[in-house]
């Protein structure tokens, strides 16, 4: 159930990005970690989800920063037409992208607004005496909403800001070559940054990529769709998924009170276990080590390789 919440504070980052700062109306948030993010019930219902990038430790605000999108599905533009004292849900954390306690070598790297949980990964790093280094691409210093918040980390020589319209192609293969042996990647930003970084990630000497996307995988919408069937474990009922349906769609509609937030894979709020059948999956959630396990599923967007899936519900 959503948390009643106020916006207390709005603050223009730049032209399009806005830092949005909310509190309880009663009692405390917590579950706030580096990685998370946050369900925003806005008016209307619409619900969106938002990287956290700042909050406070006592759970009395956490804030999140918003794009706003003129060619969105509407979230974005009814974040930024929220005033102080407007009233939301809160919905939340929930964590997919966590920071993996490491004594290795990090490296974080931040695409425009999938900067987000980057700051805040950088601020826990910092206060745990890390060994890390940030890298912030943005198309130009106009576009860099989120610089201040790195330098108010005070992080000398392990902060980057790369703007392309003055400092040309970032080379994401050289800064792979300079990763230490075992050091690990964290990246967050737009799918052509992040799959830049992944081909890049062939250079690692060891060490894992651990990314989060902010917007579907092409694969969603053009991988080819067929019927197949789910099985609920709990009561052997068996329920067949047209080519044009979501598993989620028909649990819904079978009467079965299953969770679910932006229904395209990014969220992981409708993530079910899977007991048995091959999984097709086409979230942006599950890194691929995950997927290849064929344990657990977003049910809005992934379907099935085999005739029946078995889930246990």
């Amino acid at each position: 159930m959503p948390t009643a919440a106020r916006l207390i504070a709005k603050t223009q980052l730049s032209a399009d990005i806005a830092d949005f700062r909310f509190a309880p109306v009663q009692g405390r948030f917590s579950g706030m970690e580096p990685g998370a993010h946050i369900d925003v019930v806005l008016p209307g219902g619409l619900i969106r989800q938002y990287s956290l990038w700042d909050w406070d430790p006592q759970g009395g605000w956490l804030a999140v920063a918003v794009k706003r999108e003129p060619a969105g599905r509407g979230g974005s533009r009814a974040m930024h037409a929220l005033q102080p004292g407007d009233a939301v849900g809160i919905g939340g954390p929930r964590n997919h992208f966590v920071l993996r306690q490491s004594r290795q070598h990090v490296t974080l790297i931040g695409g425009g607004i999938g900067a987000t949980p980057i700051v805040a990964m950088a601020r826990h790093l910092g206060l745990q005496g890390a060994d890390f280094r940030v890298v912030y691409l943005t198309r130009s210093r106009a576009d860099a909403a989120l610089d201040g918040a790195f330098a108010a980390l005070d992080l000398g020589g392990a902060y980057h800001l790369h703007c392309d319209d003055t400092d040309g192609r970032y080379d994401l293969a050289a800064l792979m070559r300079s990763m230490p042996v075992d050091g690990d990647v964290y990246c967050c930003g737009p799918e052509p940054m992040l799959n830049a970084v992944l081909d890049a990630g062939r250079q690692l000497r060891g060490g894992t990529i651990h990314f989060e996307r902010f917007a579907a995988a092409a694969a969603i919408d053009t991988a080819p769709k067929r019927e197949f069937e789910i099985r609920i474990a709990s009561t052997g009922q068996r329920l067949p998924v047209s080519a044009d349906e979501t598993i989620l769609d028909v649990l819904r509609g079978a009467g079965h009170p299953v969770e679910f937030g932006c229904s395209e894979g990014l969220c992981g709020a409708c993530m079910v276990d899977v007991i048995e059948g091959e999984i097709d999956h086409r979230d942006g959630v599950l890194s691929p080590e995950e997927q290849q396990a064929n344990a657990c599923m977003c049910i809005c967007v992934s379907r099935a390789k085999s005739p029946v899936l078995t889930l246990d519900l």
